[in-house]
């Protein structure tokens, strides 16, 4: 967990902003924490101030033209490449059926949820190639798993992470031989302002969603973190192709 280099992408809040924290509170660490606009983050600007070895940088997951920008600000910060990608940034405003789902939604969602975190790949490849360690977690969810469906319908985010699942796998299977390690997280339910906003919808429109989520735990945002980065900090080659919940269980794509 130590003397690493870890990049996270969407580090402004949430579990991101958490990640960030809890890596960050060892000093041999260096912390590179992704942010739309990290300006207008307060707590990650507070963070990385207070904190040396916090690098805040801008990047949109969802805009191919962050990713050329990407180069210029790591010159000085990952100069040795990066240990470990955390790719977290996501979205989820998708809570009605796949009938009422409008076409941009999907859009938004594949071009965030799936498509962002491979070109966040591409564009980190060769600072991941130039360490020993090439962890790459991207946080997923069981959302997208088919063998593990949820018993409510989350369409465009769902699909989306499912998306991403098979990016996981498909990473772990082209990489493996230049000794990457890729796996997916579920984070678990955890109190996000995303979830907290879905939550209000399902208690207004749909109550018996809010019934199934009763039997899952609720997590803080640190909670989650913490949980996840057991897993992400102590990966073997074995766990490549993976796919782990909260607590480091294996789960079924």
């Amino acid at each position: 967990m130590s003397g690493k280099v870890y990049f996270i992408s969407g580090a402004n809040r949430g579990i991101g902003y958490e990640f960030a924290k809890q890596l960050s509170s060892i000093s041999s660490n260096t912390v590179i924490a992704t942010a739309r606009d990290p300006s207008s983050s307060s707590e990650l600007q507070q963070l990385s101030g207070s904190n040396s070895n916090v690098h805040a940088i801008k990047l949109d997951v969802s805009d191919e033209k962050s990713f050329e920008q990407l180069d210029d600000q790591l010159k000085d910060i990952a100069q040795n490449g990066i240990d470990v990608l955390i790719s977290n940034a996501g979205i989820a405003q998708s809570y009605k059926s796949l009938l009422e789902t409008p076409k941009e939604k999907f859009i938004n969602h594949f071009n965030v949820n799936a498509v962002g975190p491979i070109l966040l790949v591409k564009a980190l490849y060769k600072y991941l190639q130039k360490s020993q360690t090439k962890h790459i977690a991207f946080v997923s969810s069981l959302a997208g798993s088919i063998n593990e469906f949820i018993p409510f319908s989350t369409s465009a985010y769902g699909q989306s992470k499912a998306a991403l699942n098979y990016a996981v796998k498909e990473f772990s299977f082209e990489l493996e031989s230049e000794g990457f390690t890729v796996i997916a997280l579920h984070p678990g339910v955890v109190s996000t302002d995303m979830f907290n906003t879905a939550f209000s919808y399902y208690e207004e429109n749909v109550p018996a969603v809010v019934e199934v989520l009763k039997d899952y735990e609720t997590l803080t945002s640190e909670e989650s973190a913490k949980r996840q980065l057991k897993t992400i900090t102590n990966l073997s080659k074995e766990q490549n192709g993976k796919f782990y919940d909260e607590n480091g269980k294996e789960v079924s794509y």
